[in-house]
């Protein structure tokens, strides 16, 4: 495995990890609506997980569909989806 390779994997497992948190928030917050500690940590989590992404995009392609942001070029199919090996 190159050091690029390696790169794209451990990005993609620290957005899995954050998106697995983010959503524990929001299944805690679904009961504790006025939590505030939560919705400060659900926010803190959801700007580090955009950051990530947002790097993910901009060095390895598309994350997701809803992320192709060529006008001239539907980029999703350009390399493996990010759940390929």
């Amino acid at each position: 495995m190159t050091g690029y390779e390696k790169n794209k994997e451990k990005l993609l497992r620290q957005i899995q990890a954050l998106a697995f948190a983010q959503n524990e928030w929001v299944l805690f917050l679904d009961t504790h609506p006025h939590e505030q500690r939560a919705l400060r940590e659900y926010h803190k989590i959801t700007k580090h997980l955009q950051e990530l992404e947002e790097c993910y995009n901009e060095n390895f392609g598309p994350l997701t569909p809803a992320d192709v942001r060529s006008e001239s070029d539907w980029t999703w199919v350009n390399s493996p989806w990010p759940w390929e090996k």
